[in-house]
């Protein structure tokens, strides 16, 4: 039995320490939180206890997942940079990477399950998926249905998910509407402009607008986080998406900036419907 802890008590956290609590112990850190013992939800299951601590009491664990949103790492980072465990950071984009690399055994992961926060300490498993990881195989996942897959080469894997989401999350955000509804005009038209700019930035990356058009199609009911955040007057995470391209943008990019400038102006007016 391994000691895991895990950064971030939102749907992600919730899911995965749900699942790691059945073979290993598990302590959540939070920061609205005094020391306690509870028990997560996960589709109508009770998991086994998992330990809640505030993040001030941070201490060192076999194996840490960080599932916070990427604006907050720079608050997690001082708890981590001195230990010799391997971190593992769950965030969208690739804003975050730069600030991680502080950590000594610093691991990168992209969800591909499904999860909704329900309660406090409940979570759905909305659609089953997996958990690719990379930079160091770890032994500890290899019984878990959460999936866990080690790959070589994480940093293409993390840049296929940046395309996808800086072409979903913006766009859907700014017209409130679901996923399925870029592949209709007028926002098809949109969609493929979007990932035209980004293939001008990263003219190299082997990815197709197909495939993007098939995770429209099999997410198409789905109301993206970047809409959510800006339905309840939250901060969406356009910073380390479309902010991560156009820092890295050399000819113009003008669909990006004006849907990154757009969804940054809706956070300063806390936009909610």
């Amino acid at each position: 039995m391994s000691q895991v802890g895990i950064i971030g008590a939102g749907s992600i956290g919730l899911l995965i320490a749900s699942y790691l609590a059945e073979q290993h112990s598990v302590t959540l850190y939070t920061r609205q939180t005094t020391g306690h013992e509870i028990k997560i939800i996960r589709d109508n299951q009770v998991s086994r206890p998992v330990e809640v601590r505030p993040l001030e009491q941070f201490e060192s664990q076999d194996l840490v997942f960080v599932t916070t949103k990427s604006y907050d790492i720079k608050s997690v980072m001082p708890y981590l940079t001195n230990g010799k465990m391997p971190v593992m950071f769950l965030q969208n984009g690739m804003g975050h990477v730069k600030e991680a690399e502080q950590v000594p055994q610093a691991l990168f992961g992209i969800v591909e399950h499904g999860a909704m926060r329900t309660g406090q300490y409940a979570v759905r498993h909305t659609g089953m998926g997996r958990i690719r990881y990379g930079r160091v195989p770890v032994a500890m996942f290899e019984a878990t249905p959460l999936q866990f897959e080690y790959v070589p080469d994480i940093a293409q894997v993390m840049l296929t998910k940046l395309f996808m989401n800086a072409v979903i999350n913006p766009l859907t955000a700014y017209y409130r509407i679901t996923n399925g509804q870029l592949l209709e005009a007028p926002y098809a038209e949109k969609a493929h402009g979007i990932f035209e700019e980004l293939r001008n930035v990263f003219p190299e990356h082997p990815i197709s607008y197909e495939e993007i058009e098939q995770v429209i199609r099999r997410t198409a009911l789905n109301r993206s986080s970047m809409l959510q955040d800006i339905e309840q007057g939250r901060q969406t995470e356009i910073e380390p998406i479309v902010g991560f391209v156009l820092e890295h943008a050399v000819n113009p990019t003008p669909l990006l900036t004006f849907y990154f400038n757009q969804i940054k102006s809706q956070e300063k007016r806390g936009d909610s419907m």
